[in-house]
């Protein structure tokens, strides 16, 4: 008799719900690795909206350009706000002093990739 397991079905992408992509900019001296920068994000997140915040953000870290310090996170369409208030509220980054800036919200991450490049 052989075992089959069966996988949980994904979400059709019309039940999942929109999503926006925040393209930001970390003023500073030096490049910053993006290993350091997505730890320094989810600490800040965490400290400003708890667990129960960040879940209700869907917030994602797509990634960091480490050469012109410009990264990209995705969140919920509901709480792009929020998103885009605990990236202002970054202020320091592994010892150095950093000044967020938002770029540009869209809703393809592909436009994101257009503008970094």
């Amino acid at each position: 008799m052989t075992v089959v397991k069966k996988r949980v079905k994904a979400l059709p992408s019309s039940q999942r719900g929109k999503k926006r992509y925040i393209l930001f900019e970390l003023l500073a001296e030096k490049p910053l690795s993006a290993a350091i920068v997505e730890k320094e994000i989810e600490r800040k997140f965490f400290e400003l909206f708890g667990s129960r915040g960040m879940a209700s953000q869907k917030l994602h870290f797509i990634g960091f350009y480490g050469e012109k310090n410009l990264g990209v996170l995705k969140c919920s369409l509901e709480k792009c706000e929020e998103c885009k208030a605990g990236l202002i509220f970054m202020k320091g980054i592994a010892g150095m002093a950093v000044v967020p800036r938002i770029v540009k919200v869209s809703g393809s991450a592909k436009k994101l990739k257009e503008i970094v490049k």
